[in-house]
């Protein structure tokens, strides 16, 4: 009878780590899908119309739920002035200007500019009060200094941080000049507006708008 031949010990070495690196493999993926969160982005509603009398409830008691992708803006963080709201994405409007939240307690994030964080300029507007209520999520951003800190929180929860560069009131004629320049040694440049000052009655407006710009950090 013929002896049979045993296979070189490398062999069985080699063949026991392929088994051993696939076993690791599949205990991983199964441990990353146990770990990973059950959140599940939709595309998020653009605004594009904005209203006179806009929600003054807070959005958990309106029943408001934040939609968007992992890489949309989703809170506006201000500790200083006590802000923590989230934001809704905001186009053009009826009157060719940036559209406002349909909430005085929620953040717009202006989508034809960039990412907040991103290079070039980001814009995002807020209330500063309505109808009845006059705590708007931008009420307080005159107060904001130089230096300030603010954080901006995305879907997939990860965060900008932006430093205070400027904050001024200027006359709403000239506020749009203001609001879409960038400053060139702000590689990355984030725009807050809000309405200020004095209200017209004639022209259902205020006569100021102020204007915050950060640099992110």
């Amino acid at each position: 009878m013929k002896k049979t031949e045993r296979p070189p010990l490398w062999r069985l070495l080699f063949a026991v780590f392929v088994l051993l690196f696939g076993v690791a493999i599949v205990v991983t993926s199964i441990i990353r899908i146990n770990n990973s969160p059950n959140q599940k982005f939709e595309p998020a509603p653009v605004i594009t119309r904005s209203v006179d009398e806009p929600v003054e409830m807070l959005p958990e008691e309106a029943g408001y739920v934040w939609r968007g992708q992992a890489n949309d803006p989703k809170k506006i963080t201000i500790s200083s002035l006590g802000v923590d709201a989230l934001i809704q994405n905001v186009g053009i409007d009826q009157n060719s200007e940036i559209a406002v939240p349909n909430n005085i307690h929620i953040a717009g994030w202006f989508v034809d500019s960039v990412r907040p964080g991103d290079r070039g300029l980001s814009i995002i507007d807020g209330h500063v009060n309505g109808q009845t209520n006059d705590n708007g999520v931008f009420k307080k951003l005159p107060d904001l200094k130089p230096g300030d800190k603010i954080a901006i929180t995305f879907g997939d929860d990860s965060i900008v941080s932006f430093e205070v560069h400027s904050n001024q009131s200027v006359v709403t004629a000239d506020a749009a000049t203001i609001l879409y320049s960038q400053i060139p040694e702000i590689e990355k440049q984030l725009n807050l507006i809000t309405c200020t000052g004095n209200f017209d009655n004639t022209s259902q407006t205020y006569a100021n708008r102020q204007i915050t710009i950060l640099k992110a950090i």
